[in-house]
């Protein structure tokens, strides 16, 4: 329809604009979706370790950023992995399977234990202790044939709050793990989990407590001599579960 005022040039320039506009709103609104897929991590407070120094401490190597949300030591990568989407594997839920598990990192004035939940659901009573947060260096192996979460409990003085990496887990319905899956020249052999151990008033940098997990390789992959990494565990390679 003709308006009054406006040439077929001036419509088309407000139907350029129009369209620019939607273009905008729809990127901006991408970007924050993607965003929300990834919890943010605060600074660690002062005299706290950060990620980069708790995984360069672990792995060896000096850790720097190399995106936004990763980091890397030149050798090894840690890749962020999402922490809530509808159509994308996340840390919420993980696979059955064998895992090395070495704590690494406790930034915090309470103490917990770490451990695992059955199931990909509900069933918080059935948690399964296996190491203890002010025990850094000790290490266990964890062997599950169905799926669980990852899980740490302040000890009874601070709360005895359970806290998993499932958010609806939680007293508080929050993210309270990041984590990212961890490789080595391409080839992932772990991940490192970071934990946050407040319900409430939390300070959000996720350093309460840290620990590494390394994939414990099939019979026939250790014959072929894969060795370990750091102390920390062997080498292997095994997929996370692609969905909640």
């Amino acid at each position: 329809m003709f308006e009054p005022g406006k040439t077929d040039i001036g419509r088309q320039g407000v139907h350029v604009m129009r369209q620019a506009s939607i273009i905008t709103i729809a990127a901006a609104l991408s970007a924050g979706a993607a965003s929300a897929q990834y919890t943010s991590v605060h600074s660690a407070a002062w005299g706290e370790a950060n990620h980069a120094q708790i995984l360069s401490s672990a792995l060896g190597g000096s850790f720097a950023s190399a995106t936004s949300k990763d980091y890397s030591n030149g050798t090894i990568y840690a890749d962020r992995i999402k922490d809530s989407s509808w159509i994308s594997p996340t840390d919420q839920i993980w696979n059955a399977g064998t895992y090395h598990a070495t704590m690494v990192g406790h930034e915090a004035g309470y103490t917990h234990t770490f451990g695992y939940v059955e199931g990909n659901k509900n069933n918080l009573g059935s948690f399964t202790g296996v190491l203890r947060s002010d025990e850094l260096g000790s290490s266990a192996t964890v062997s599950l044939d169905s799926d669980f979460r990852w899980a740490i409990k302040n000890d009874q003085q601070f709360g005895g709050h359970l806290f998993t990496s499932r958010d609806n887990d939680n007293p508080d319905c929050d993210d309270h793990m990041v984590s990212y899956k961890l490789f080595k020249n391409g080839d992932l052999f772990g991940y490192a989990l970071f934990f946050e151990d407040l319900k409430r008033c939390s300070d959000k940098d996720y350093n309460d407590v840290a620990v590494i997990l390394t994939l414990v390789p099939a019979p026939q992959a250790a014959m072929m001599g894969l060795t370990g990494l750091g102390g920390l565990g062997l080498l292997a390679g095994r997929r996370r579960r692609d969905s909640i």
